[in-house]
Order: C-alpha cells, then sequence, then structure tokens
C-alpha cells in the first residue's frame, strides 16, 4: 500500500512539475529558450502565442521577423517565476529572466528583465497572449565607450 501511495506521488510530481509547454511556467521557460537557440519563424508563434501578441507578429513581413528574432547575441537565458495568479483559462505570470549578451566571444553585458505575462488556455493547451516589461537592468562587463557611432552591442533590442 505505501509503495503504491509512494508511487502515486511519485508520478504526480513528475507530472505538476513539468517543463513544457503543458503548463504555463513551462511555456514561458520554453519559448524563452527557443527564442535564443532556434530560428523562430511564424507557424512557431502561430502555435505558441494568440491575442494581440500574435497580431503583432502576423504583421511583421518575413525581413522584419528574422530582424527582431535574431537573439543569437543572447547566451545562457535564465528564467525564474516569481509569482503566478491563474485561474482555469487564463494565468499571469511574474518573471526574471536572466541572460549574457555576447559579442566576439566576449560577454558585454549581463542583462535582466523583470516582464509579466498573460497565459491564456485555448483547445487545452497554454498559449502566451501578452508580455510585458517591468524593469530591465543591464550590467557592462567592460567599459562602455560613449563616443563611439554606432554601439558594439545593443541590449535594448532585447
Amino acid at each position: 500500500m505505501i509503495k503504491s501511495l509512494f508511487f502515486i506521488l511519485s508520478v504526480t510530481l513528475v507530472f505538476s512539475c513539468s517543463k513544457d509547454a503543458k503548463t504555463p511556467e513551462g511555456l514561458i521557460e520554453m519559448v524563452a529558450l527557443d527564442m535564443t537557440t532556434k530560428k523562430l519563424d511564424k507557424e512557431y508563434f502561430q502555435k505558441y502565442t494568440t491575442g494581440k501578441l500574435l497580431e503583432k507578429i502576423e504583421e511583421l513581413n518575413e525581413e522584419e521577423l528574422k530582424k527582431y528574432s535574431n537573439l543569437s547575441h543572447v547566451q545562457k537565458p535564465k528564467v525564474e517565476v516569481l509569482r503566478k495568479n491563474c485561474s482555469q483559462q487564463r494565468c499571469s505570470l511574474t518573471y526574471i529572466i536572466r541572460y549574457n549578451v555576447v559579442q566576439n566571444e566576449k560577454v558585454d553585458f549581463k542583462t535582466e528583465v523583470k516582464k509579466i505575462a498573460t497565459v491564456i488556455k485555448e483547445d487545452e493547451k497554454w498559449k502566451v497572449e501578452e508580455v510585458t516589461n517591468l524593469k530591465t537592468y543591464h550590467e557592462a562587463t567592460q567599459p562602455i565607450n560613449a563616443l563611439e557611432e554606432e554601439p558594439a552591442t545593443k541590449p535594448e533590442n532585447i
């Protein structure tokens, strides 16, 4: 009896901590990682976004989408969910994403962005409806030359 109870508890714990698109937290973590490691297209965003966010993405032409989704200079993204307020169909998550901005194989900036995401359930799948930036913090790892015309990296575009 105790073994079966332990087994059921273990299985429940594993599935409840799943970090994929099956949970709101998993969706946010997956999208943050995918944005920095994969080339994303409109099909990806159609699958994982909805509402105004999806409308804005669909308004972009292919060149604009490629420009705004190119985060090859971003490395080691880490997501930490701070707060979660959910109902059955809607979830509001406050989270921090931390990452390094790299150029010429050197870390130029360490960045931390606090965000709020609204995630809703459509057809039994969680989708991101809206993301709002609350606060951004950049820490330069090298001296910044303010006299340069074109900065080496532009962390505000991330």
